[in-house]
């Protein structure tokens, strides 16, 4: 069984993976490692809008995942499935569409070779509460280059519940989505585990 935690950044991902996996006593693949150099690095240089980093952090993204994913087997929990950093690159991408052509390729080529979730959650926010909580969690690459990212951040934003159903449509993965606004961690830790039951047929 495999169960992945998907939405928009400050969404409340990664605690809900925590308390689910601690839950269920399952193990958690995390998107990223805390310590990831490389990933921490081109992040910050993509908020600092540095040129040239746009499919070179795309890549990286989806070349990780793969690595990590292989790592498990059975029952675990996934932070961010791969399907998600599809909508990262047409964002990051679209003013390059010879370059989104050529990662939507390898982006197939890496969804035939992964484990498809058998339930993706997907954590739903307006853009009050991403806001308010992308200035709490207090992440200063995000709090520093927040308003020159504004706009990135308000069409990801906009596109994020819906491109992300799509996509999972695309490749047949079961979906539920959450609304997080103005409900407490446990709220949302209740929904999930109450989607999960309904969905997943072992645990």
């Amino acid at each position: 069984m495999k169960i992945s935690v998907g939405g928009m950044i400050a969404s409340g991902k990664s605690t809900l993976v925590t308390k689910l996996g601690n839950h269920l006593n399952l193990p958690v693949m995390e998107e990223f490692e805390k310590d990831d150099e490389v990933f921490n690095t081109l992040l910050k240089w993509l908020y600092e809008q540095k040129d040239n980093v746009e499919m070179l952090l795309q890549i990286y993204f989806i070349h990780n995942h793969w690595l990590n994913q292989i790592k498990y087997d059975n029952h675990f929990i996934v932070d961010r499935d791969l399907v998600e950093h599809w909508l990262f690159a047409h964002h990051n991408l679209k003013s390059m569409p010879t370059i989104m052509n050529m990662y939507n390729g390898v982006f197939h080529a890496y969804m035939n070779q992964i484990k498809k979730p058998d339930l993706y959650i997907i954590l739903d926010l307006d853009w009050e509460n991403f806001e308010a909580r992308v200035m709490d969690r207090g992440r200063a690459q995000e709090i520093d280059n927040f308003d020159k990212n504004k706009t990135y951040f308000q069409n990801l934003l906009k596109d994020y519940t819906s491109k992300i159903s799509a996509q999972c449509a695309v490749y047949d993965i079961p979906y539920v989505v959450i609304d997080t606004n103005n409900k407490s961690e446990d709220d949302v830790f209740k929904e999930a585990l109450k989607a999960i039951g309904e969905n997943v047929s072992t645990i």
